[in-house]
């Protein structure tokens, strides 16, 4: 939908990696990642541009929305995703109006009074037959569980932006839209006061002139309720080589959107549309410190760059302690990036005890760049130095995988002549969409929400990431770690058990491969003992059949990523990596998936596969 936004940026700011902020150094914070779960269980189709949001005033709240390749007519439709149990499970909602004519942009939030919104691009046709893009409202008032239809702000407008003010100032309750119009020419900013069911506006921001190209970027709200609105700024020449400059600039409202003062200039961005990863590069994105802490107000951005020296495009940083006014000077995120790494799809969030936290993508576990993982760093000084990045992800994600590559159909008309579209979504949207979703909970808890891949279909996937100042931890969510060797003798003593009889298996949609039957088979556990269980958990496959025997034993299938590298009776899954940086599964808790990878012998004549279940108890 957004052609023009392949914006590469020149600057950010700092953060060095492993720097950790002098007032904690004592205690030594660190990075917990919980389990990866998934989102999205609408089917084996891909789903791009995630949104995340937390219900201020629940913190197991939340709702998540995406676009999706769901219509009958071909084409993209937005859905949205509801927790009422921390991330656990989720409700997925689609929409008639996006069903029949198909969106984009998803854009989630909660209102003051505690209303789930949801607002997306939908396709209008106008009297002459038409069709423009419209921005549409939904509330929901449990949770996202059941919507109703809410504002309808009119055509043509592209990439809406929300925020809420959920202070207690002038403005209180107020909800503001950002978007741009006229051909992306103009930035304008809506405001309603009753709760989403009406707008007023738009009221223009920034105009081009004719001359620029403008886009809207994520809107945020200082603690007195002053708006500020950032955008970024493109020539309209068209060139296929670079670099290109663009440009990052902001404007504010302090009477609630009401006028706007002048735009002020943040820094100069590089774009080079003939890079190869050029899909992967979106907007800058924008974090604003609204906590009572030291570093209130501070404001904090991050882009995807390119510098000199060989290193893939990586992350830059840069913050303002005076509301915009100065910008410190751009510096890389995470310096010890190994050289060739990718880095990409920055998402920034700041909780209520003022830590800053970061999401990206990056490749570093790819030997040649054609996966990537999820990420995170925080800071917990304002953006003075970062913690050391870890991985969020449990498993790479292959955004050129199989069912990212099927062709996602879509009709339209263009100089009186009927056209089919094959775009696939690996092609239109190789980093799973223009932007990924970051919000944190009323308790301080990070929840990303990310396009993950791992089965080679864009799916949706989340977790619970929390900075732990209080003990050291793995920072890598796909490496197990077995404590028990280094436990104090106070501590009880952990044993290995069989619980296979106290173990349920739960299941993301698999994916087949016809042509080699491969068959992957996202598989996660359930901990139904009433007791902790703590890694090494171990699957071990001891016998093929299915039956009250061994019926169709000798088409066992042949199994190709055993964490013991056997390939049949004797093989088994580690599922450490699955139990995040936290290494235990409480009572009634479930793990992240695990990917067995296998080649079917006879797809019709699978026999069953005998499994046993081992994980370490305290004794």
């Amino acid at each position: 939908m957004h052609d023009m936004r392949l914006w590469f940026a020149v600057v950010a700011a700092c953060a060095g990696a492993g720097l950790v902020p002098r007032a904690a150094a004592d205690r030594s914070p660190v990075v917990v990642v919980g389990p990866n779960m998934l989102v999205s269980r609408d089917g084996n189709v891909p789903h791009v541009e995630l949104m995340v949001v937390a219900n201020p005033k629940n913190a197991r709240n939340l709702l998540g929305a995406a676009m999706t390749a769901t219509r009958r007519e071909g084409g993209w439709a937005c859905r949205t995703y509801a927790s009422l149990d921390g991330g656990a499970t989720w409700i997925d909602n689609s929409f008639a109006e996006q069903t029949e004519l198909g969106g984009a942009d998803p854009q989630v939030a909660f209102s003051a009074r505690g209303t789930a919104l949801f607002a997306a691009l939908v396709w209008v046709r106008d009297a002459r037959g038409r069709e423009h893009t419209a921005v549409h409202f939904h509330r929901s008032e449990d949770g996202g569980l059941t919507w109703v239809p809410g504002a309808d702000l009119g055509y043509s407008y592209d990439h809406e932006q929300i925020v809420v003010d959920q202070s207690v100032g002038a403005h209180a309750g107020r909800i503001y839209v950002g978007t741009v119009y006229g051909s992306v020419d103009t930035v304008g900013v809506f405001r309603s006061d009753d709760d989403a069911r009406t707008f007023t506006g738009p009221v223009d921001v920034a105009n081009g002139g004719g001359k620029l190209g403008l886009n809207v970027s994520n809107i945020l709200l200082f603690r007195d309720g002053t708006l500020f609105v950032p955008y970024v700024t493109w020539s309209r020449e068209r060139r296929t080589t670079g670099p290109v400059e663009s440009r990052m600039f902001f404007a504010t409202s302090p009477d609630g959107g009401v006028t706007f003062s002048e735009p002020r200039s943040i820094h100069t961005q590089t774009l080079f549309p003939d890079d190869p990863h050029a899909g992967e590069f979106g907007l800058p994105i924008f974090g604003l410190d609204a906590s009572t802490g030291p570093y209130k107000d501070r404001l904090y951005v991050a882009w995807t760059e390119f510098r000199s020296g060989g290193a893939g495009p990586r992350l830059f940083f840069s913050s303002s302690a005076d509301r915009g006014a100065h910008w410190t000077e751009p510096r890389s995120l995470d310096p010890s990036a190994p050289a060739g790494a990718r880095q990409f799809q920055p998402a920034l969030a700041v909780n209520k005890d003022g830590v800053l936290g970061i999401t990206w993508f990056d490749t570093r576990h790819s030997k040649d760049g054609s996966q990537y993982d999820e990420y995170f760093t925080a800071s917990l000084d304002g953006g003075e130095t970062f913690l050391r990045p870890v991985r969020v992800s449990s498993e790479s994600s292959i955004p050129m995988g199989a069912g990212n590559m099927v062709p996602a159909p879509q009709t339209f008309t263009a100089q009186g002549v009927m056209r089919l579209a094959l775009l696939t979504p690996a092609a239109r949207w190789p980093s799973g969409g223009d932007y990924m979703g970051l919000t944190a909970d009323r308790d301080g808890a990070f929840r990303p929400l990310w396009a993950d891949s791992r089965t080679g279909t864009f799916q949706m996937y989340t977790t619970a990431v929390t900075v732990d100042v209080s003990k050291p931890a793995s920072n890598d969510a796909s490496k197990a770690v077995d404590r028990t060797a280094v436990k104090p003798p106070s501590q009880p003593t952990r044993i290995e058990t069989e619980l296979s009889d106290k173990i349920e298996f739960v299941f993301d949609p698999a994916s087949y491969d016809m042509a080699t039957r491969e068959v992957a088979l996202p598989v996660g556990i359930r901990n139904s003992t009433k007791q902790t269980i703590f890694p090494p958990v171990r699957v071990e496959v001891v016998e093929f059949g299915s039956g009250k025997g061994n019926v169709d034993r000798e088409f066992a299938p042949q199994v190709l990523n055993a964490s013991n590298g056997k390939t049949g009776i004797g093989a088994w899954f580690d599922f450490s990596p699955a139990l995040g940086t936290r290494q235990r599964l409480e009572p009634g808790d479930v793990s992240g998936p695990i990917v067995w990878r296998m080649k079917l012998a006879e797809p019709m004549k699978t026999p069953d596969l005998h499994l046993r279940v081992f994980a370490q108890v305290e004794q």
